[in-house]
């Protein structure tokens, strides 16, 4: 369940989010990556999470944060070009199907948001 958006659930919900990557479940962190890309309030915290998770050993986990990357463009309007572009360039050759998939899903999203151009995409 989602919690509501607001300055007092804030905390919370970021609370919620750093055990989960503490704890590091793939099964939670599947659907949390969405819930940070589409309800955090802080850009930077929300990019340093999806960046960490794009790492993930679990190929959903970091499917998603790919995906979630686009979601931040879209509600924030920019993203470190150093650091997101760099991911998603490599998850373009993710040995995953699936990562690749949400990588070139990504990166038009950037091109659409942030008018940022990718090779492989």
């Amino acid at each position: 369940m989602r919690e509501e958006k607001s300055a007092a659930s804030a905390p919370r919900f970021r609370a919620r989010v750093e055990s989960a990557i503490a704890e590091d479940e793939p099964e939670r962190l599947r659907g949390l990556v969405l819930e940070i890309a589409n309800d955090a309030d802080d850009r930077e915290w929300a990019q340093s999470c999806l960046i960490q998770l794009s790492r993930h050993r679990d190929a959903e986990v970091r499917g998603n944060a790919l995906e979630g990357f686009g979601h931040l463009a879209r509600r924030f309007g920019r993203l470190d070009p150093g650091r997101v572009r760099r991911i998603v360039g490599i998850a373009l050759i993710d040995p995953s199907e699936r990562v690749r998939e949400k990588a070139r899903s990504a990166a038009t999203d950037l091109k659409t948001f942030l008018r940022w151009e990718f090779d492989d995409a």
